[in-house]
């Protein structure tokens, strides 16, 4: 199969302007701007600028004859000592981009978290699913157990329960209310009463955090957000602090 010369010169970094004026400045040899112009099918002004920018790289010289100018590419023999120039100054470039990657990431304007929003039980179901698919080695729950065991029927809480292996993740949960189904491999402290009652449940697992409401229709959102999920992973270890001392 035949090289495509045109789409091999803009990848190793010519426009494709400057690829056309390159080309046929080559098999016309040393001419004026307007052949060169007439044989690439481009106007006089963007054949000037292409020939400008060839000429920075090295790739088109001119001469005068006769007081009238004449351009020539460069031999392509030659022209690869500028596109190994060129290869190489990309390739430190682009060690300079990765080292300063987490600086860049600061002036985003910080990232930009993906919300699902889920009513009734699909949602429930939406939460287990990740869960599964993300199969994190920790997790933390901020429960009110009441409400979960008075929402839930038994055939939801046993496909969670078969969704979160306690050997493979390990689980923290502070809770509100009874534990029912005591597990040993699980790590369960009592939230404070002082620190407020409230109605719902929330999932810090990775880089998510689903929260999920069972006050009137059940509610869940799950957002996708490494410092979301961080936040809410302090705020977690906090609160487990405070409460395991003040057993």
């Amino acid at each position: 199969m035949a090289t495509d010369i045109p789409q091999l010169l803009t990848a190793l970094g010519l426009t494709p302007t400057e690829t056309k004026i390159y080309l046929a400045s080559l098999s016309l040899g040393p001419t004026s701007v307007q052949e060169i112009a007439k044989k690439a099918k481009l106007s006089r002004t963007a054949a000037y600028d292409a020939i400008e920018s060839l000429q920075q790289r090295g790739l088109m010289s001119s001469f005068l004859r006769d007081k009238k100018r004449f351009f020539i590419a460069e031999d392509p023999e030659n022209t690869v000592g500028h596109f190994k120039e060129t290869i190489h100054q990309m390739q430190q470039q682009l060690e300079t981009w990765k080292r300063i990657l987490p600086e860049v990431k600061l002036l985003s304007g910080g990232e930009r978290p993906t919300v699902r929003f889920y009513e009734g039980k699909e949602g429930l179901h939406a939460v287990f699913h990740d869960v599964a698919k993300l199969m994190p080695k920790q997790m933390c729950e901020i429960a009110n157990l009441d409400d979960v065991y008075s929402a839930l029927d038994p055939a939801v809480l046993a496909d969670v329960r078969k969704i979160l292996d306690p050997l493979k993740t390990q689980i923290r949960v502070l809770h509100r209310g009874a534990i029912r189904a005591p597990n040993a491999h699980m790590a369960f402290c009592e939230l404070l009463p002082s620190l407020g009652d409230f109605h719902g449940d929330i999932w810090i697992y990775e880089n998510r955090v689903a929260f999920v409401t069972f006050v009137g229709k059940p509610m869940t959102v799950i957002i996708e957000s490494v410092p979301f999920s961080d936040t809410a992973r302090v705020l977690f270890e906090a609160a487990w602090l405070v409460c395991s001392k003040g057993k």
